[in-house]
């Protein structure tokens, strides 16, 4: 009986551990990733203010200012894919990785093309 109960104790705390392990964190290195640039209609090359700058994997939102500008810092996990997405209405999203974008170095600029 005393066999029995060990080993029944041994198999929950077996499955407990194994219903935990997909709520693991990603094992990486976080660093903060600064981008800047400019953002405009890719056939006129006006600049394109209020354009939705987000993140795949942050919970912010960014936009650009009245001349298209835009500034933002992200902290990003280098295990995790990153993907930085601009959007507007009327125009086709452009969606970028962030690791090739910190290849770019000094500002980027981002055209967008009507829909």
């Amino acid at each position: 009986m005393k066999k029995e109960i060990i080993t029944i104790i041994i198999l929950s705390l077996f499955v407990c551990v194994l219903g935990f392990a997909g709520d693991l964190p990603k094992s990486g290195i976080t660093k903060t990733v600064m981008l800047s640039g400019k953002i405009s209609d890719l056939n006129n090359n006006e600049s394109l203010a209020g354009v939705k700058i987000s993140c795949s994997n942050c919970d912010k939102a960014f936009y650009s200012d009245l001349d298209g500008n835009f500034f933002i810092s992200l902290t990003v996990n280098t295990a995790v894919e990153t993907k930085i997405e601009f959007s507007q209405i009327g125009y086709a999203s452009k969606t970028l990785d962030v690791k090739d974008i910190q290849m770019s170095q000094g500002n980027l600029h981002i055209n967008l093309k009507a829909e």
